[in-house]
Protein backbone atom coordinates (compact mmCIF):
# COMPACT_ATOMS: atom_id res chain seq x y z
CA UNK A 1 0.00 0.00 0.00
CA UNK A 2 1.55 3.32 -1.02
CA UNK A 3 1.98 6.02 1.60
CA UNK A 4 1.98 9.74 0.92
CA UNK A 5 2.52 12.56 3.37
CA UNK A 6 0.54 15.66 2.48
CA UNK A 7 -0.37 18.96 4.13
CA UNK A 8 -3.96 20.03 4.65
CA UNK A 9 -4.73 23.04 2.46
CA UNK A 10 -7.30 25.80 2.60
CA UNK A 11 -10.01 25.38 -0.06
CA UNK A 12 -12.37 28.34 0.26
CA UNK A 13 -13.79 28.16 3.79
CA UNK A 14 -12.95 24.44 4.02
CA UNK A 15 -9.82 22.32 4.21
CA UNK A 16 -8.72 19.70 1.69
CA UNK A 17 -5.88 17.41 0.79
CA UNK A 18 -4.62 16.50 -2.69
CA UNK A 19 -4.41 12.74 -3.21
CA UNK A 20 -1.73 11.41 -5.57
CA UNK A 21 -2.72 9.22 -8.53
CA UNK A 22 -1.07 6.14 -6.97
CA UNK A 23 -3.22 6.42 -3.83
CA UNK A 24 -6.38 6.81 -5.92
CA UNK A 25 -5.48 3.86 -8.12
CA UNK A 26 -4.67 1.59 -5.16
CA UNK A 27 -7.88 2.54 -3.34
CA UNK A 28 -10.22 2.26 -6.31
CA UNK A 29 -11.27 5.89 -5.81
CA UNK A 30 -11.38 8.29 -8.73
CA UNK A 31 -11.86 11.99 -9.35
CA UNK A 32 -15.56 12.84 -9.07
CA UNK A 33 -16.41 9.69 -7.08
CA UNK A 34 -18.96 9.97 -4.31
CA UNK A 35 -17.48 8.93 -0.96
CA UNK A 36 -18.61 8.50 2.62
CA UNK A 37 -16.41 10.39 5.08
CA UNK A 38 -15.90 8.89 8.54
CA UNK A 39 -13.88 10.70 11.20
CA UNK A 40 -12.43 9.51 14.48
CA UNK A 41 -9.60 10.83 16.60
CA UNK A 42 -6.56 11.36 14.37
CA UNK A 43 -8.07 9.58 11.36
CA UNK A 44 -10.38 10.27 8.42
CA UNK A 45 -11.58 7.39 6.24
CA UNK A 46 -13.02 7.75 2.74
CA UNK A 47 -15.21 4.92 1.45
CA UNK A 48 -16.44 4.72 -2.12
CA UNK A 49 -20.25 4.86 -2.26
CA UNK A 50 -21.64 1.73 -3.90
CA UNK A 51 -25.32 2.30 -4.77
CA UNK A 52 -25.90 -1.44 -5.43
CA UNK A 53 -24.57 -2.34 -1.98
CA UNK A 54 -26.66 0.43 -0.40
CA UNK A 55 -29.78 -0.95 -2.14
CA UNK A 56 -29.05 -4.45 -0.82
CA UNK A 57 -28.56 -3.07 2.71
CA UNK A 58 -31.92 -1.30 2.50
CA UNK A 59 -33.60 -4.55 1.43
CA UNK A 60 -31.91 -6.43 4.29
CA UNK A 61 -33.00 -3.81 6.81
CA UNK A 62 -36.58 -4.17 5.57
CA UNK A 63 -36.46 -7.95 6.00
CA UNK A 64 -35.01 -7.55 9.51
CA UNK A 65 -37.75 -5.05 10.43
CA UNK A 66 -40.50 -7.29 8.99
CA UNK A 67 -39.31 -10.57 10.55
CA UNK A 68 -37.44 -9.89 13.81
CA UNK A 69 -38.80 -12.98 15.63
CA UNK A 70 -37.91 -15.38 12.83
CA UNK A 71 -34.40 -13.97 12.61
CA UNK A 72 -34.00 -14.18 16.39
CA UNK A 73 -34.98 -17.88 16.26
CA UNK A 74 -32.52 -18.51 13.45
CA UNK A 75 -29.78 -16.88 15.52
CA UNK A 76 -30.33 -19.24 18.44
Amino acid sequence: MPLAQRKLQRVGNSTGVVLPAEILAESGLYRGAEVLVHAEKGRVTLTLVDPEFDDLCAIAQGVIADHPNALKKLGE
